[in-house]
């Protein structure tokens, strides 16, 4: 029997496999309440629960971006809101009673004297000790040993950057003070690279995971030339380096269409994405048609669908068969496990998807 690595890994290689692996993202709090007044007990993990497994995937990164965090506390709250500070320094409004985004009232950059003050302040770099810890060369190595696919980041920086700013201010900022934008990105830059040097000397890694969120709905939230003079260069000589250990893989996370950006993706190495939004025309099978076999995928499979019930659950997953067969692609539900999913649905369409997958 094949571990979870090497189903992983011979599906990315377009490889026979004993079956499929299934990617299981976590519902939100307030569809855990619905399900529990639909038969699921409290106090138990829902996967577990239904006999599920997922593949698995260890990230073994150090601490590469904000560093230290911000101390987070609660500013108020009612029976409505709770106004708090998290990591980032940001101020935030979020409903007490259910899910959904955060609402961004304050962030700590709100000038080039406030990102210079986050650079002097959270990402020192004299000292990446500091970043990794002591326990976490004997953690990583225990990590290897239970047959994950073992990942480290590669990069968050537009992340990084409009979590301290938001969206508004950080497209100013390439603008207002390009050098300090160029220097938080080498910063990070250089931790990613100081711990995928430490890690390859200790464990073999899987696949460079980045996480950027850097799209909406229609389109990328910064420009192809920004994104080529700030962004890319740096994704090039980490693909660099993975590739020179032996790397193949990576999952490039972010939410919305970054159809934009994926030849350059592509160019430096850049050759899996997730989760695949299909309301961001983010659609698997057409992307591949669009890109080919370089192009692997994980999630595509649209929340809205399995919401809709029985009929529209097996369509979506026909609609995904043959990228199933095929390989380089992971069905997952695209984002989370929203609220309008029942759990009666929710059970039918993992006992669906495990049947195409060969489980």
């Amino acid at each position: 029997m094949l571990t979870d690595r090497e189903r992983w890994l011979r599906t990315m290689r377009y490889e026979s496999v004993d079956h499929r692996p299934l990617g299981l993202v976590g519902p939100w709090i307030d569809t855990l309440e619905r399900w529990y007044g639909e038969g699921l007990p409290r106090g138990v993990d829902v996967h577990e629960f239904l006999g599920v497994q997922g593949s698995r995937m260890i990230n073994i990164s150090g601490i590469a971006g904000l560093y230290p965090f911000y101390e987070t506390r609660t500013i108020s709250e009612d029976k409505t809101f709770r106004i708090s500070l998290d990591s980032y320094g940001r101020t935030v409004r979020t409903f007490i009673d259910h899910t959904s985004m955060p609402e961004w009232l304050d962030f700590p950059v709100k000038s080039p004297a406030d990102l210079q003050q986050v650079l002097d302040e959270h990402f020192d770099i004299d000292n990446l000790d500091a970043r990794f810890g002591p326990e976490w060369e004997a953690k990583i190595q225990q990590d290897a040993q239970t047959g994950a696919v073992i990942m480290i980041d590669g990069g968050c920086y537009y992340w990084t950057l409009r979590s301290l700013a938001g969206v508004e201010y950080a497209s100013y900022l390439f603008y207002d003070a390009p050098e300090l934008i160029d220097e938080l990105f080498e910063r990070y830059y250089t931790v990613v690279m100081e711990g995928i040097r430490r890690a390859a000397k200790l464990v073999r890694i899987d696949c460079i995971g980045f996480g950027e969120d850097i799209a909406y709905k229609t389109g990328t939230l910064i420009s192809p030339a920004m994104f080529r003079q700030y962004i890319l260069p740096r994704y090039a000589k980490t693909m660099e380096l993975a590739h020179s250990i032996g790397v193949e893989f990576t999952a490039y996370d972010s939410d919305g269409d970054v159809r934009e950006f994926i030849p350059d993706y592509l160019n430096v190495g850049i050759n899996g994405l997730a989760p695949c939004e299909v309301a961001a025309n983010m659609i698997p099978s057409e992307l591949r048609k669009q890109f080919g076999r370089d192009l692997r995928m994980i999630g595509g499979i649209d929340k809205r669908e399995v919401a809709r019930g029985k009929a529209a659950i097996d369509a979506e997953i026909e609609r995904n068969k043959s990228l199933i067969d095929e390989g380089g692609y992971i069905p997952s539900i695209d984002h989370s496990v929203s609220s309008d999913i029942s759990f009666d649905n929710y059970r039918y369409y993992l006992d669906a998807i495990q049947k195409a997958l060969g489980m």
